[in-house]
């Protein structure tokens, strides 16, 4: 199953780190059997709900359910989140809590910890389930560096999430594509917002960085000099 996941991913070198790179806007560092997302921000329709929208429900259960199958797929053994889990202290009825405990039922075994980021305020960390790790500082491993937003750390390479980076291709002036991409900078590298709820923001890259376009099934390199590792093992 592992061999097939990594069929759908680009492997690409970050700070000496192979990280696959999979369609779903997840990264998996295979050495350390880690799954790495960003920006879930579970709850958020019925954040925009309880404001008078109307949004149907469903998206925070659908984005736990594509957590789940990666994990399975993938075969991880931690699950780390680089910021925003949820969008906003979540009301104890919205049904994703349960479907998130649930989950972490059926992986008993799998360590989640989360990077807190802006959305992830203290009252609302209080009503997740407590199997779930909170990091308020960040996380230093290797050579990377994992936190929400953007910066620089004189540890490593930064890894982080808060941007909700895409881009846009253009064939002509009025033939364009834009998507989700993983933008890998000099000094630090931002992934895709997870959730299917989120907006997206334009990025303009500098000469030397790198992006991977997010695709249906599959993810490309569009922007950059793509340092690839083709190790699939």
């Amino acid at each position: 199953m592992i061999r097939d996941f990594k069929s759908h991913c680009y492997a690409a070198s970050c700070a000496g780190v192979t990280l696959f790179l999979h369609p779903q806007r997840a990264a998996y560092w295979a050495a350390e059997k880690t799954l790495l997302v960003a920006d879930t921000h579970l709850g958020k329709e019925q954040v925009f709900a309880r404001a008078g929208n109307p949004i149907p429900a469903g998206p925070s259960e659908a984005d736990i359910d594509r957590l789940e199958e990666l994990v399975l797929q993938s075969g991880a053994a931690r699950l780390l989140v680089l910021g925003d889990l949820i969008h906003a202290r979540p009301n104890r009825s919205e049904s994703w809590l349960d479907k998130l405990t649930q989950f972490l039922d059926r992986h008993q075994q799998l360590n989640v910890q989360v990077v807190a980021g802006n959305h992830d305020n203290p009252d609302g960390q209080s009503l997740i389930d407590n199997r779930i790790q909170w990091h308020t500082q960040p996380l230093h491993e290797g050579t990377l560096v994992f936190q929400h937003e953007p910066g620089t750390d004189a540890r490593g390479h930064v890894m982080c999430g808060h941007v909700h980076p895409c881009y846009r291709l253009s064939a002509s002036r009025n033939d364009t594509v834009r998507a989700p991409v993983f933008w890998f900078g000099q000094q630090y590298s931002v992934l895709p917002a997870f959730g299917q709820f989120t907006g997206g923001h334009n990025v303009s890259p500098a000469k030397h960085d790198r992006l991977f376009m997010v695709g249906p099934d599959s993810v490309l390199p569009v922007f950059g000099q793509p340092i690839q590792s083709l190790e699939l093992t």
